[in-house]
């Protein structure tokens, strides 16, 4: 074979190369492009079909920043507020509750519910469905059981955290005494061993955090109207942290939320639920 054929079929043999590479590099492309096209089709007819393999990362990372830009936001939000406040409600779920959580929702505020044994299973998980917290009071809020020995006291709590955890799948570490932990009632069933000293110390030992108020809405004792329960709880804010104690077995206290909410937007604080990383509001123990 002359030296001419030969140039003639490495020309060839390199077109064919470049051609090979072309078209791989072409298909490349356009299945990408049909992916990103696939799953464009897919958000706009809600037709289920295959996504392309890098569009979870895409969706992770976009999450992931619009997370970080949110909680920039909140902090923001937060370091320019007057004040926090953790509205918190008692012994529910009740026959008020749905209509609390419509006044919440409509704010979108989230607030923090210390569940025990009443109401229906699915308030509370609306409650958690919604984004509020969902904590535990106790089961049976019977002063004379739960106060009467630690035994008593944990076997209960232990009922409504089943309950709590049957309904929303998890386990809260968060609680709230019945009377809080400063309760003197407690001296009347706990034969003189000051029960509420021993529990504060117990229940930390063993995970939990407890939660007392520092803004009374007093819709437990004299408040009987929600005009009162209004004023109790506007004219006890102040700059902090504010944890609001209400309960949500009581109409008037429920029918204050709106315009305490109001109130608190027009001021400059700002909600939010009680977590782990909450201010631990302490009563002194009296017990």
């Amino acid at each position: 074979m002359d030296m001419r054929v030969r140039k003639r079929h490495l020309h060839i043999f390199i077109l064919s190369a470049l051609l090979t590479v072309f078209g791989v590099v072409l298909f490349v492309l356009i299945g990408i492009l049909m992916s990103a096209d696939i799953v464009y089709g897919q958000s706009k007819t809600g037709v289920e079909v295959s996504e392309c393999s890098f569009c979870p990362e895409i969706e992770e990372f976009a999450k992931k920043e619009d997370e970080e830009i949110r909680a920039a936001e909140h902090a923001e939000k937060l370091a320019k507020a007057t004040g926090v406040v953790y509205l918190t409600y008692d012994d529910g779920p009740g026959d008020y509750t749905n209509a609390l959580l419509d006044v919440l929702k409509k704010y979108d505020v989230k607030a923090t519910f210390f569940v025990t044994s009443r109401g229906a299973d699915d308030v509370i998980r609306r409650e958690y469905d919604e984004g509020h917290t969902v904590a535990l009071h106790t089961w049976s809020h019977n002063y004379a059981y739960v106060y009467s020995s630690m035994a008593n006291y944990f076997a209960d709590l232990q009922q409504i955290s089943d309950r709590v955890k049957n309904i929303t799948g998890v386990e809260s570490k968060l609680i709230r005494f019945p009377g809080g932990s400063s309760n003197t009632v407690s001296t009347r069933y706990d034969g003189r061993t000051r029960i509420m000293s021993k529990l504060t110390r117990e229940v930390e030992a063993r995970g939990y955090q407890y939660f007392d108020w520092n803004v009374d809405s007093d819709d437990a004792g004299r408040a009987n109207s929600s005009d009162v329960v209004y004023a109790n709880v506007i004219n006890r804010l102040k700059p902090g942290p504010n944890v609001v104690l209400q309960h949500d077995i009581k109409p008037y206290s429920v029918e204050a939320v709106e315009r305490i909410i109001q109130w608190c937007n027009d001021n400059n604080y700002v909600f939010e639920p009680l977590t782990s990383d909450s201010p631990t509001v302490h009563h002194g123990v009296n017990n």
